[in-house]
């Protein structure tokens, strides 16, 4: 086998994996708050991240979208918050996402996630705080809020601690990167030929 063939083999199994990286899997989000929220997207779970998607009416259901590097794990984080109108009035996130294909996976090993208690958590102090459980509030559908349209029934209301005495929450889940099995095999590839062209040179 030539030096040149190797280096190519190489030089190509690289380019592959670096093109296949370089593809984007894209995040869709269907969001109601009460009264308000800003979505990011980041790739720690103690940095806020890029925003992407935000409002301030819980009547509306706010779609936004974010594009996700393949092979990069990222965290949603959505800052939300009530504007505490009246002293008892609750405040709940409700919400649904889905993702453009396989190359990532949320919490629940699915492409598609909505909120609930299971695969979120959150706190009342920041991204880069401790996160403990979160509080249901029940399900898509429940007064005062009613029926969220383009949101899944099976969606659960949900806040970090009290929803009337805290009017602000931090909540986030994890988005992780599926390998692909042809970037793993051109990644193999590519260490071979690297590693035969070494030995040739020595020789």
């Amino acid at each position: 086998m030539s030096k040149r063939f190797m280096s190519r083999t190489a030089v190509a199994a690289a380019a592959l994996l670096l093109a296949g990286s370089a593809a984007a899997t894209t995040l869709t989000s269907k969001l109601s708050v009460d009264n308000g929220f800003i979505a990011y997207i980041s790739t720690s779970d103690t940095v806020t991240g890029t925003e992407f998607s935000r409002g301030a009416d819980w009547g509306t259901t706010i779609t936004g979208t974010a594009n996700l590097v393949n092979g990069v794990t990222y965290y949603l984080h959505i800052y939300a918050y009530d504007d505490n109108a009246s002293p008892t009035d609750a405040a709940g996130l409700l919400g649904q996402f889905n993702l453009g294909d396989d190359k990532h996976l949320f919490s629940n090993a699915s492409t598609v996630l909505t909120t609930n208690t299971v695969n979120w958590k959150g706190n009342n102090t920041g991204f880069n705080m401790p996160y403990t459980s979160l509080t249901n509030l029940g399900a898509d559908g429940m007064q005062p809020w009613g029926n969220r349209p383009e949101i899944a029934d099976t969606a659960r209301w949900i806040w970090a601690g009290n929803s009337v005495s805290q009017n602000v929450a931090y909540f986030s889940t994890k988005i992780t990167a599926v390998p692909e099995p042809g970037s793993i095999a051109l990644f193999g590839l590519g260490l071979a030929g690297l590693a035969a062209l070494r030995r040739k040179q020595r020789a």
